[in-house]
């Protein structure tokens, strides 16, 4: 069940999540299984990511991975609009450090069907980008990094 209604009307919430200092650290030496592994750690049920966005959406189980979007990447392009299927409530979580350099990369968030979006820029470290998904009429897209590396948590909720 949806705790916040104000979701509805807009589709998505813009926070801040504390991330243990060690991430930072982690991500520094590129170390994705230790980062992982604190991931798991802050989704089980008794994390404290679990703990929070059991505040805005009734859930059992998150399911995430690490996401990485690279300008210099010859790949590197728009996503496609997608609903995540039957997941309830989505996140993304930033890890990036340098937010500020990055170029592009913006979460687009829409109703179904619909042409105008709204796109959000990538956040500062800890920030969360909560959204709704296809259950509510919702889809989303990740476009094109266009300058700089985009490193966040992206994570569903079922």
């Amino acid at each position: 069940m949806l705790k916040r209604p104000h979701l509805l009307t807009q589709g998505f919430h813009l926070s801040f999540f504390s991330l243990p200092e060690e991430i930072k650290l982690f991500l520094r030496n590129e170390d994705w299984p230790a980062i992982d592994t604190c991931m798991q750690k802050l989704t089980a049920k008794d994390g404290l990511l679990f703990k929070y966005l059991s505040e805005f959406h009734d859930f059992n189980h998150i399911e995430f991975i690490i996401s990485i979007r690279d300008a210099k990447n010859d790949w590197e392009e728009d996503g496609i609009w997608h609903d995540d299927g039957s997941r309830v409530f989505a996140f993304s979580l930033s890890l990036s450090l340098e937010a500020d350099q990055i170029k592009g990369g913006r979460l687009g968030i829409r109703r179904r069907g619909e042409d105008n979006f709204l796109e959000i820029p990538t956040p500062s470290y800890g920030g969360i980008i909560l959204f709704l998904t296809g259950i509510y009429g919702y889809e989303h897209c990740i476009h094109q990094v266009t300058q700089g590396r985009r490193i966040i948590i992206a994570g569903w909720c079922s």
